[in-house]
């Protein structure tokens, strides 16, 4: 080409590379429709990841009440000391869930916080058990007579659980039109109907000596049959959580024990009078954890029907046929 022809073509340049404002954004909306869709299933796997610990936890209290069982013949009692609050049944299966130096702590035949005699059991409520405890749920500390050891001394805080016994169904048996026992108590009633009920029976007084329910007790199968229970809902009320050394006193409260006389998460704790039937529960979504009396675990939804399903499900003897929904 010659100079000439030179001076009519112009240098082709080239232009700098990057992103418009609009691909930029466009950019920036696939990016965050991305992290949209992701972090639901991250929390999703969360959930599933605790859901199963908390399942894992009722399996190992399953067991360690089934080991019980084996060794005497009955499942844990609980009885009232001079009318007392005793000891729960987590204290006495410690030996039988790999926690027998925390177990030769425990006074069995003592109340279980109240009085200022009665110092060791208080003092054992001071250790964390870790299985005592759904992840769901954040608060590990008891309420009311927990946010100190006792109301008489004082002495730091109390550790609570997540995990309480079935006492038994507080209503009306809808298959054969009579009414669930029940003895009395200034927190409403105390089912007798249960796998680990303060008595197993309709009694008038507090039991000299504690009497439990055996496996040969639960005529309605042990595969229909609750025996523990997640208490580990958000909206349950202040003072719904007390130690987890505390089991019941005659007349009055049951801790660690409940009856099961409402719907999943609907009656939160109203002082005064409501206390032993506070609803079951759990922060789980759509239902909670439960161990039937065989040392199976199953997750119950919150919508399970309490008349057809979930009384019968906590009679042990009622005579009910029904099967887990």
């Amino acid at each position: 080409m010659d100079a000439q022809a030179r001076r009519f073509v112009r240098p082709i340049r080239s232009t700098p590379g990057g992103f418009t404002l609009v691909e930029l954004l466009v950019v920036i909306a696939i990016i965050g429709t991305l992290v949209g869709l992701l972090l639901p299933a991250v929390q999703a796997a969360r959930e599933a990841a605790r859901r199963s610990a908390c399942t894992n936890n009722l399996k190992q209290l399953a067991l360690g009440c089934q080991n019980y069982h084996s060794a005497r013949q009955q499942f844990p009692p609980h009885f009232s000391p001079g009318g007392q609050t005793g000891v729960s049944w987590l204290a006495l299966i410690l030996a039988n869930i790999e926690q027998a130096s925390l177990a030769a702590e425990v006074q069995p035949l003592n109340p279980s916080y109240a009085g200022t005699n009665f110092t060791q059991n208080r003092n054992v409520a001071r250790v964390r058990v870790p299985g005592f405890h759904c992840p769901s749920f954040q608060n590990e500390w008891a309420d009311f007579s927990g946010s100190t050891i006792d109301s008489v001394t004082g002495g730091g805080k109390a550790y609570t659980t997540h995990y309480v016994a079935n006492a038994g169904p507080i209503g009306t048996n809808i298959f054969t039109g009579r009414a669930y026992g029940q003895n009395p108590s200034t927190q409403g009633f105390m089912a007798v109907d249960g796998v680990m009920p303060l008595s197993p029976v309709i009694i008038g007084s507090n039991p000299s000596k504690p009497f439990a329910v055996a496996l040969t007790d639960i005529r309605d199968g042990t595969s229909k049959t609750i025996m523990v229970m997640e208490l580990s809902w958000s909206d349950m009320g202040a003072g719904s959580l007390r130690s987890w050394v505390r089991g019941a006193a005659w007349n009055n409260d049951m801790t660690a024990v409940r009856n099961i006389a409402n719907a999943m998460r609907t009656a939160k704790y109203v002082t005064p009078g409501n206390f032993n039937s506070v609803s079951m529960g759990s922060n789980h979504p759509g239902g909670c954890n439960v161990a039937m009396a065989d040392g199976s675990v199953s997750f119950l939804g919150e919508d399970v029907d309490l008349n057809g399903v979930l009384l019968p499900l906590a009679s042990r003897s009622s005579g009910e046929n029904v099967s887990q929904p």
